[in-house]
């Protein structure tokens, strides 16, 4: 079973302490990613056409170990994730996904093409898609770029991150205004 067990660790201190803890979380590998926990290509079937009512979310961020955690916590929620390593990535998947996507959460600040315009992009070709943007970055910077998307800041644990979710997914529908429309 080696093949199939998948260990996540996630490591963290409290604020001005130098002591550290990790801890490991071992769940089953999730299917179509390899040993590196790198999201193999698939085809994208459109699971609500064959019955299967869950919400679809698009995950974009150019880290790693961000993104196969957000993954791995709203697969275990749930949900279908589509995984982008960066915004280009992103709008690509979400132009061959051929169902709804329910919700896309980025990083704000990615190579290629960041999340803001992503999320831009996604409004425009998909009328109804939710966003929530999460980022590291000082929250000045964020707000100088006239960002009026809901936020999550970086780091946050799985239980903010799935409350969150939830939250955004239960609401109605919002029109954003993106800085460059």
């Amino acid at each position: 079973m080696p093949d199939r067990a998948w260990a996540c660790h996630l490591c963290f201190s409290e604020l001005g302490s130098e002591a550290r803890r990790c801890i490991e979380v071992m769940t089953e590998k999730p299917a179509g990613w390899n040993a590196e926990g790198i999201s193999l290509p698939v085809g994208l079937p459109d699971l609500r056409s064959a019955g299967v009512h869950q919400s679809v979310i698009l995950v974009a961020d150019d880290e790693a170990l961000v993104r196969n955690l957000v993954t791995l916590l709203l697969q275990q929620d749930g949900h279908l994730v589509l995984s982008a390593a960066n915004g280009h990535e992103g709008l690509e998947l979400s132009r061959r996904y051929p169902g709804t996507i329910d919700l896309v959460i980025t990083d704000v600040q990615m190579p290629r093409l960041n999340g803001t315009d992503l999320c831009a992009h996604l409004v425009k070709e998909r009328p109804g898609i939710k966003a929530l943007v999460m980022s590291g970055a000082d929250m000045s910077e964020i707000v100088s770029q006239n960002i009026n998307l809901p936020f999550l800041p970086k780091p946050f644990d799985g239980k903010t991150l799935i409350a969150r979710v939830r939250a955004i997914l239960a609401a109605p529908v919002q029109i954003f205004k993106l800085p460059f429309e």
